[in-house]
């Protein structure tokens, strides 16, 4: 009889792949000889794959808190910019003035103000005055500060790094207070964003570690930074972002991305897709060698594959796996394990 072996490549269990022929076993003895070798469980972990899309971490508009026209935007569509760079000046007009006179009123008033507290301490002076002249000078400085505020406000600065995505208005263009002088982009860190099924979400915790690859064919590391708590009522799906380094603003929004998100881990064998086999009823599983020589059909699932076998699930942490002459053997059936070939059927990495 003809049996097949197919080679894999994991841990320290890989059969390769040879045709090989067995001594019929019933005319040696009552007991069938097949061949198997120790399969070892490891620890896998699962990976669930979502599709999404790379966006902005965050997108701002940024506006005008003082009313003027405006006489310089260096802050041009398309260019990136430093957190604390001019994006858009507003004319002073009598502000620079109105700041100036602030600050002789203060200089003024603390001058009354230090005179009162000189008479004071000699009793020349009433503590209701002094208490005036405190009161005052409390209100030069609130009035100073409003008029430094309304001057350093006619510079509109980038609140954060990122890129200028479109401005709103052009020199010569008067601004009120709340007006968009232009739309900032942050693009490093970059967002990830994709939809998970209800049945998953339970399974994603903040700080996993996911990697993510472009349809540019880059990959990246990034972590879960958000996890959503409602879902989209028609889809029933909810929204899960990671977040990647993007340095120098390479990687732009928009981009198609696959996610391998990690949601647990599980004992897996790695083995031959030969050694499967299917029972009476059609269940998928694999024949091994109990602890009585004796033949076991165990189901399996099939957890992935890749071109070194596939990972199945459902096995006891070590096994005997029959590798040859699976199908000539029952359930229940006495064997002898012919172990004579292993160190050529097993590879070790």
């Amino acid at each position: 009889m003809t049996l097949w072996v197919f080679s894999g490549e994991w841990s320290n269990s890989i059969v390769e792949a040879d045709e090989l022929s067995l001594e019929d076993p019933q005319s040696v003895s009552n007991t069938a000889l097949v061949r198997a070798v120790q399969s070892e469980a490891e620890t896998r972990t699962l990976f669930l794959d979502v599709r999404g899309q790379t966006a902005a971490n965050r997108m701002v508009q940024v506006k005008s808190e003082v009313a003027g026209k405006i006489i310089d935007l260096p802050g041009e569509k398309g260019f990136f910019v430093n957190k604390g760079d001019l994006l858009c000046r507003v004319a002073e007009d009598s502000r620079r003035a109105e700041y100036t006179q602030a600050l002789a009123e203060l200089e003024s008033a603390k001058l009354e103000h230090d005179g009162f507290v000189d008479l004071n301490k000699k009793g020349l002076q009433s503590g209701i005055v002094l208490a005036k002249a405190r009161a005052a000078l409390e209100e030069s400085r609130t009035q100073t500060e409003n008029a430094r505020l309304a001057l350093m406000k006619t510079e509109i600065t980038a609140p954060f790094n990122g890129v200028v995505t479109s401005q709103q208005a052009e020199v010569g263009d008067y601004l009120s207070p709340g007006s968009v002088c232009v739309s900032l982009m942050e693009v490093d860190p970059m967002l990830v964003a994709g939809r998970v099924a209800e049945k998953n979400i339970g399974q994603i915790s903040l700080e996993d570690e996911v990697s993510v690859q472009l349809i540019t064919g880059e990959r990246h590391i990034g972590r879960v930074s958000f996890v959503g708590h409602a879902p989209d009522d028609r889809t029933r799906t909810y929204p899960v972002e990671v977040t990647i380094n993007n340095p120098g603003a390479l990687i732009r929004t928009g981009l198609t991305a696959e996610m391998q998100v990690p949601v647990g881990a599980e004992k897996v064998h790695l083995i031959s897709p030969a050694s499967l086999v299917l029972d009476d009823v059609g269940s998928v599983g694999v024949r091994i060698v109990d602890g009585d020589s004796r033949v076991r059909f165990m189901p399996v699932t099939i957890a992935d594959e890749n071109p070194a076998g596939i990972w199945v699930k459902g096995l006891p942490a070590s096994v005997d796996l029959i590798t040859v002459g699976q199908e000539e053997v029952s359930e229940g059936q006495l064997v002898s394990i012919d172990y004579s070939l292993l160190n050529s059927l097993v590879t070790t990495p």
